[in-house]
């Protein structure tokens, strides 16, 4: 039920990013400054040891988790939430084709026919098109399929480097190095932050990304890899549902069709492959 709880809470955060008058860019610093802070709380409460600088190799995955979200909340911007979240959710069969050349591991015919089913999924949403705020534009699209590789880069480099650390070290490092990066666009300005901008930021940072973050760490030890892969694809589900609930976006034919391509061809890749934890929302990543 933590599981699910917290992926489905995550489909909120496209709904913030748009409510948000500011550039992907800034938020994208302020929301990992704030995850990086929960977590360095949480190892000082918990293990002060993990605060300890792993290789610099797990820091240097801080700069593609920037690129992440980068990519995630600038689609999120110049597209629909629900073909934002939809496309990025290409990653898992992204994750489960670069897995034989960084890690070994073999590539399954499941998986190629599940990476054919999702390329139909995100041309389908391309074709979308529409106009007003649920409008499918390409940059949007491009910037999703962006994000969909940065994340599955991420996951891979995570579990080829990070076997052997502490995943709270990884998060504080990782987040901590991705704020580094995005500083200069917070610096930048052309924003203000005033009482409704604090207020969203504190639940993207602190909600949404780092309590739900560590309870979701704690979580997946006590249930099986696959049932955590599974219950992931609640925050697409989330995410389509309120973004037509709160900002009115709601989702063509194109869009629902080519989202169900991809959320199907992902789950062939979760269960033929045992569901790897790390399969599971692409925006949870700074959590883990």
């Amino acid at each position: 039920m933590a599981i699910a709880a917290c992926s489905a809470s995550w489909g909120a955060i496209g709904v913030v990013v748009r409510e948000l008058d500011m550039p992907p860019l800034a938020i994208a610093f302020f929301q990992e400054l704030l995850s990086a802070a929960v977590a360095v709380i949480a190892a000082l409460v918990w293990r002060p040891g993990t605060l300890r600088p792993p290789r610099p190799a797990v820091i240097l995955l801080g700069v593609l988790l920037a690129a992440h979200f980068a990519c995630l909340f600038g689609a999120v911007r110049e597209t629909s939430v629900a073909s934002a979240v939809l496309v990025t959710y290409a990653a898992p069969i992204l994750i489960a084709l670069l897995a034989p050349a960084l890690l070994g591991e073999r590539i399954s015919r499941i998986s190629i026919a599940a990476l054919g089913v999702s390329a139909a999924g995100v041309a389908g949403i391309a074709l979308a098109g529409g106009e007003g705020g649920g409008a499918v534009h390409a940059a949007g699209i491009g910037l999703a399929v962006l994000a969909a590789v940065t994340y599955a880069l991420v996951v891979v480099l995570l579990k080829r480097w990070t076997a052997d650390v502490n995943p709270l070290t990884v998060v504080v490092w990782q987040a901590g190095a991705a704020a580094l990066v995005l500083s200069p666009a917070a610096l930048a300005g052309g924003y203000s932050i005033g009482a409704r901008e604090a207020g969203y930021l504190a639940l993207l940072g602190i909600v949404l990304t780092g309590l739900t973050g560590i309870a979701y760490v704690v979580a997946i030890r006590a249930v099986p890899a696959t049932t955590a892969g599974i219950l992931g694809y609640l925050e697409p589900v989330s995410a389509v549902v309120l973004s037509a609930a709160i900002l009115g976006q709601t989702p063509s034919a194109w869009v629902a069709v080519g989202g169900a391509a991809i959320l199907v061809a992902g789950l062939l890749v979760v269960v033929e492959g045992g569901g790897e934890p790390e399969v599971v929302a692409p925006v949870t990543v700074a959590r883990r």
